[in-house]
């Protein structure tokens, strides 16, 4: 009973699935045409209705970033380059656009300690990550079993160990950039400019102002109103309207 109603409901949900894909499809190719052609605004508008079909796609993302940056929307082409980076994180054109955008907007982030070894910790993506934790977790279980089934000696009882460690590392690491993924929200502004503020009102002492294209984190909401946090270690409050969240 239950695997025929799956596959009624595979039935059902798969004929709409199809045509959003093929209406994402239409709209990605006549968006590279208007591209092709020039009309980047036009272009921005097939891309973002594409997106709104449920495409999440690197390609897409990337050429709707591009279209963002020639139709003078800077802030959105960072937003999208940030989007495509968290389906794949070492696609080279996406880097290199970003970094270029980065440099001419008009907020420069600081030079930060350690950024090289940062860097190097988000490297593997949590996908690598969940994959390093599961083989290590069977080649312990292997070891394991080899161990207690034919007692062959030292030889089992260093890879057991090593083994045990390996796993335990790659556990807590996986376990850190989970954690940091789930609890950490970053956005980037999209208007022209924003006036961060000292509390979540018009009326409040205004802190700082950010333009287009600078990257917050997103420390918390309330009625409108995001507080935010720059690179710099300074925060305030934005109208949420001003970012957009990756």
């Amino acid at each position: 009973m239950h695997v025929l109603l799956l596959l009624l409901l595979g039935v059902v949900t798969t004929p709409g699935a199809a045509r959003a894909q093929s209406a994402a499809a239409g709209l990605y190719d006549e968006g590279n045409s208007l591209y092709r052609a020039a009309d980047f605004a036009g272009a921005r508008q097939r891309y973002l209705a594409a997106v709104e079909t449920g495409r999440r796609d690197v390609r897409l993302f990337y050429n709707l970033g591009n279209a963002c940056f020639k139709s003078e929307h800077l802030g959105e082409s960072v937003l999208w380059y940030e989007r495509a980076l968290q389906l794949d994180p070492r696609d080279e054109d996406v880097l290199a656009n970003l970094r270029f955008v980065v440099r001419v907007k008009r907020d420069q982030d600081p030079e930060q300690v350690g950024a090289g070894i940062y860097a190097v910790y988000l490297w593997p993506t949590l996908n690598e990550l969940f994959v390093m934790t599961s083989l290590g977790l069977l080649g312990l279980f292997l070891v394991a079993c080899w161990r207690l089934w034919w007692r062959p000696g030292m030889y089992a009882e260093v890879t057991l160990i090593v083994l045990s460690i390996c796993v335990l590392g790659s556990g807590l690491f996986t376990g850190a950039r989970l954690q940091r993924q789930l609890t950490r929200t970053e956005a980037v502004v999209v208007t022209e400019e924003g006036t961060a503020r000292s509390g979540p009102e018009v009326g409040q002492t205004p802190v700082f102002v950010v333009h287009e294209g600078t990257k917050v984190v997103v420390e918390r909401r309330e009625a409108g109103w995001l507080l935010v946090r720059l690179a710099n270690g300074l925060g305030g409050w934005l109208p949420a309207e001003v970012v957009a969240v990756i």
